[in-house]
């Protein structure tokens, strides 16, 4: 049974297919629970703005990438083009680099090791993990805090927040003087306060489904929190609207923004929406304002991608190690299990033998007492027959370290064996 990775990521997908590739957190039990009834033993998946993962082990790589496929109504040929698989080795190291934010859109940054750690409870939650996931995640999560304490990859935090509130300043100047609204009150609308709370004379408007989580996070800010649906009269009087919530459809449709758009007199209205799937509708972008999404940033992220290079490499080569040591770990414990489980099947089998034979005498009349010596006598026999033939051919051919291990195996005292 292997270790598998398979998704998609931002390196391989455009943003219009991950938003078709997208695992909602709130159905990740119904996903998990159908992944274990096809034959898999343990399984978490991961869905963030920049990727759509499934780590599992299984017997059945063929069905589970069948069943990844059908979760989409993505053309499956244009879906396994985006596709990766990884097994065992490679993919721990991919899981590990992900956890690291090695593989991030931007390498570095915090929330990736947050979301990971959600769906690994989410997994926990509903049965899909056992000792064998338990053992590779608290490994990873491990790997991934020494990683960011002891290499630059952890210096000066970095997020797809950040990255948006500095797009939005390269396009505008500045925002001092802007009206920002902020839509969602989730991780991400919480990261954007805090990078735009030293930078606005106005504190933002958070406009969020919940108008009770809208108001707790206006209230750190000094801003003002609307319901969803006071949305057009807080897009009438933006400059800026940042976009991050958890829908998975468009929130903000093209007649919305149209009619935001009447009452602003000419106004420019800049929408950057960091969302996957998306909540502005890609239309918007035929009416006269700027429409940006998180595939935009390109040039932001890379630019910090090169400055963290250099700790990027360390960090993978560590990373390669782990992996390798994991997974001989892991072959190591199933060939342990698998001997364990033959040399039961092999008492299990003389043991039925010889009481199949016992049965027989008891039925014609044999002494119970006769009976019950000769199968122990006969049971002790069979048992140990093959050991000591092993043992005698071991000492006759030098093989004394042999010795010492079935001394170890059977804990025989060690006063008794060293007067021999």
């Amino acid at each position: 049974m292997s270790i598998f990775t398979i998704g998609i990521n931002h390196k391989t997908a455009s943003l219009t297919l991950r938003e078709q590739v997208y695992f909602a957190l709130e159905k990740l039990p119904l996903y998990l629970q159908d992944l274990l009834a096809r034959g898999v033993q343990e399984a978490v998946l991961l869905s963030t703005c920049n990727r759509s993962e499934l780590y599992c082990q299984t017997h059945d790589l063929a069905q589970v990438y069948d069943w990844f496929i059908s979760q989409t109504t993505a053309p499956r040929k244009e879906l396994e083009s985006a596709l990766y698989v990884y097994r065992d080795e490679e993919a721990v190291a991919h899981m590990m680099q992900v956890a690291c934010s090695l593989d991030s859109m931007i390498v570095g940054e915090s929330q990736i090791l947050g979301q990971m750690k959600t769906a690994f409870s989410e997994s926990c939650a509903a049965g899909a993990v056992g000792n064998l996931f338990h053992r590779l995640f608290q490994q990873i999560f491990a790997l991934a805090k020494d990683i960011r304490t002891s290499t630059a990859i952890g210096a000066c935090p970095v997020s797809v927040a950040s990255a948006a509130v500095h797009f939005a300043k390269q396009q505008i100047g500045t925002l001092t003087h802007a009206n920002v609204v902020i839509l969602g009150a989730g991780d991400t609308s919480a990261l954007l306060i805090r990078y735009l709370k030293s930078q606005l004379a106005t504190p933002p408007i958070i406009v969020n489904r919940s108008l009770e989580k809208a108001a707790l996070l206006a209230e750190e800010i000094g801003g003002t929190a609307y319901s969803l649906d006071k949305l057009a009269v807080a897009l009438a009087g933006a400059d800026v609207v940042f976009s991050a919530t958890g829908s998975a459809v468009p929130l903000v449709k093209k007649e919305l923004v149209a009619e935001a758009i009447q009452a602003r007199q000419e106004k420019p209205l800049m929408l950057i929406d960091i969302a996957v799937p998306r909540d502005i509708d890609p239309a918007v972008a035929e009416l006269p304002v700027n429409l940006f999404c998180i595939d935009d940033l390109k040039s932001i992220i890379e630019k910090n991608r090169q400055g963290r290079e250099h700790a990027a490499d360390k960090a993978r080569e560590v990373i390669r190690q782990k992996s390798a040591a994991f997974i001989t770990e892991m072959k190591a414990l199933d060939k342990v299990a698998y001997t364990i489980r033959a040399y039961r099947g092999q008492i299990e089998e003389i043991c039925q033998t010889e009481l199949i034979k016992a049965k027989q005498q008891l039925r014609q009349g044999a002494d119970p007492a006769y009976v019950l010596d000769a199968f122990a006598y006969a049971f002790t026999q069979k048992l140990l027959h093959t050991p000591c033939v092993q043992l005698r051919q071991a000492g006759a051919e030098g093989r004394f370290e042999l010795l010492t291990l079935v001394k170890q195996l059977f804990a025989i005292p060690d006063a008794e064996f060293e007067r021999l």
